[in-house]
């Protein structure tokens, strides 16, 4: 292999060759930049942001110790993607690496993400359940004003579509999901023959 290179390259540019490769062997350079091995500048932090952003997107100011700048967060972006923030990492000479941003989406005490489809419970009162109306729901892009059929069960499930999350490889919008929490009143706010006349008719 010695003799191939040495044909093609000469004595000298092989003994160049093989000390670039050693200084690569004891490490701490990365890739071959055409005259040596670059440094390895760029950063890797962990950047965390609300169900809401993940959602919806929007900007978010990074602070680093060497730096701060604002980021965009795509509407759609999952936990563990990677945002990169070009020209921000570490600077060596006149080279400079990026930034990697894993994303780690908070938990929420509203909503439950499953793939690209959202789940919310909502308070139904027992009369609207029982009787049907309309209530008022707000999702994460506007308020609804949801239909409720008669006879509604507690955790029956409404679908609303594409109201939910984002695929950012698809294009496509998945659903919100409502789960009814029908709202039971308390028997001391009845009246005596309303409680009377409950306890005769149920089953």
């Amino acid at each position: 292999m010695d003799d191939i290179l040495a044909s093609i390259f000469g004595r000298g540019a092989l003994r160049a060759t093989s000390w670039v490769g050693g200084l690569f062997q004891h490490g701490g350079m990365g890739g071959f930049n055409g005259f040596g091995f670059a440094p390895d500048l760029d950063l890797s932090v962990e950047i965390q942001i609300t169900l809401q952003e993940a959602v919806l997107g929007g900007k978010r100011r990074v602070q680093l110790s060497h730096d701060s700048f604002e980021i965009k967060i795509p509407a759609g972006v999952r936990e563990g993607e990677v945002l990169r923030a070009k020209g921000r990492g570490r600077r060596q000479g006149g080279m400079v690496g990026d930034v990697l941003l894993k994303v780690r989406v908070l938990e929420d005490n509203v909503y439950t993400q499953k793939g690209d489809d959202l789940y919310k419970s909502f308070d139904l009162p027992l009369k609207t359940a029982l009787f049907g109306g309309r209530v008022q729901v707000e999702t994460l892009y506007k308020e609804v004003a949801l239909k409720i059929p008669p006879n509604t069960k507690n955790a029956q499930k409404f679908r609303l579509k594409e109201l939910g999350v984002k695929n950012r490889k698809t294009g496509g919008v998945g659903d919100l999901y409502l789960l009814a929490n029908v709202i039971l009143p308390h028997t001391d706010t009845l009246s005596a023959p309303f409680k009377q006349t409950l306890q005769e008719q149920l089953p």
